[in-house]
């Protein structure tokens, strides 16, 4: 549960990227990388078939400690791989209750952030509780979400099982989709093939014809 898509979406039909930094429990810095790059693939294709394409993440900062926190490196290249891979991408980042401690790198951070996408990106801080629910309901359906983000969902509704289910139907799907589009671009090259092949024959029958 360090981070995965949400079961539903946002107010603006964006899907939602729950990430839980208190949740990380490996330092294998690579693997996180690449599974977070995995999830983004996920939404963007999510995002793509409700024709809004653009994804929403939520960022909890509950339990936020340097004990789980990214070294300063990973932090800044994973904002490498969001403004590179992902410029369009990204509709809004809420990061709920960050601490003063995530203030650090977000400092280090933020001048690599671009402008634009430095705008979408939200803080709802603690202490003024009208303040944090008014920014939270504009934004998300607060009947749907986690007590421990301000909705009125007890616990976590995480469930590895069902999210590795969820993950093995989305290979599959892309699998079909990609064999789809090989398929279709042999088709179209044989199509060509065939088109030049017939242009040569007519070709050399005209000049037959007129020899």
């Amino acid at each position: 549960g360090k981070h995965y898509i949400y079961h539903v979406k946002d107010k603006f039909d964006r899907p939602i990227v729950i990430m839980r930094p208190r949740l990380e429990d490996t330092k294998n810095y690579d693997a996180q990388i690449r599974f977070l790059i995995y999830d983004l693939e996920q939404a963007s294709r999510i995002a793509d078939q409700t024709g809004v394409g653009k994804m929403c993440w939520l960022l909890d900062f509950g339990g936020y400690t340097m004990s789980n926190a990214p070294p300063l490196k990973v932090s800044v290249h994973c904002n490498h791989i969001l403004q590179n891979h992902y410029p369009e991408r990204l509709g809004l980042a809420v990061c709920y209750h960050a601490p003063t401690l995530f203030s650090i790198t977000w400092k280090a951070t933020s001048p690599f952030i671009d402008p634009v996408t430095k705008e979408k990106i939200k803080f709802v801080d603690k202490g003024n509780k009208e303040k944090e629910r008014a920014m939270m309901e504009e934004r998300f359906h607060m009947e749907e979400m986690e007590e421990c983000v301000g909705g009125r969902v007890p616990g976590l509704i995480y469930d590895i099982a069902k999210y590795e289910v969820s993950c093995r139907q989305y290979d599959v799907d892309c699998q079909v989709e990609l064999d789809a589009m090989e398929a279709s671009m042999k088709a179209e090259s044989t199509k060509m093939n065939g088109n030049a092949v017939a242009e040569d024959a007519s070709k050399t029958v005209t000049i037959e014809a007129s020899g």
